[in-house]
């Protein structure tokens, strides 16, 4: 028997292609994990667009049906409107700390005239992850009337919301600029509007 002509794989040559075959399978591996993590930043970013914007049309929707300005301030609203023919007094308050974060959020208070609005804890967040400053003398305010806040005709409304969200998913380290979502109400029902 001769060894020299049978065919095959010397040790050698298997030991090559296995490194080979294992270089190429890691680099196939951590090129999946990166789509998987650009996937799940760009799901959260989507979600945070998506809540904000239908935070934002619920907001302004409800200001366009105002009959009456209560009060007005950069981080709230409280206006009367009537919804489906029942009167109701409706607040929108946007300094509201939210739980577990740095951030705010939009709550919604609402009561039919002539009950009190209920506490501010029992509200309905309509906004989340809000970044706007809240403080009285805000150079960034959620809302902003025109022409002014004691009689106004048109109310804007800006909320900017981080663009990562919050969700902190694990492996995404999210994207590190904000979103800012702007809308418009003229307000058709005011007294004199």
């Amino acid at each position: 028997m001769r060894f020299g002509q049978e065919g095959g794989y010397s040790l050698i040559e298997l030991l090559l292609a296995s490194l080979a075959a294992l270089g190429v399978l890691t680099a196939t591996l951590a090129l999946l994990q990166t789509s998987q993590q650009v996937q799940a930043r760009d799901s959260e970013w989507a979600l945070t667009l998506q809540e904000g914007r239908a935070g934002l049309a619920r907001m302004v929707r409800e200001i366009r049906q105002a009959y009456s300005i209560k009060a007005a301030t950069g981080s709230s609203i409280d206006f009367y409107v009537t919804i489906g023919g029942n009167e109701l007094e409706v607040s929108y308050q946007c300094n509201v700390a939210q739980p577990g974060t740095s951030l705010y959020e939009c709550v919604r208070l609402a009561a039919t005239p002539p009950a009190p609005l209920p506490a501010l804890s029992t509200g309905t967040p309509i906004v989340r992850d809000v970044l706007n400053e809240t403080a009285a003398d805000s150079s960034d305010p959620v809302f902003s009337y025109s022409p002014n806040a004691t009689e106004p005709t048109f109310v804007t409304a800006k909320v900017a919301l981080p663009s990562g969200g919050t969700l902190k998913q694990v492996g995404s380290s999210g994207y590190t600029h904000k979103v800012v979502l702007s809308s418009g109400a003229y307000i058709r029902n005011v007294s004199g509007a």
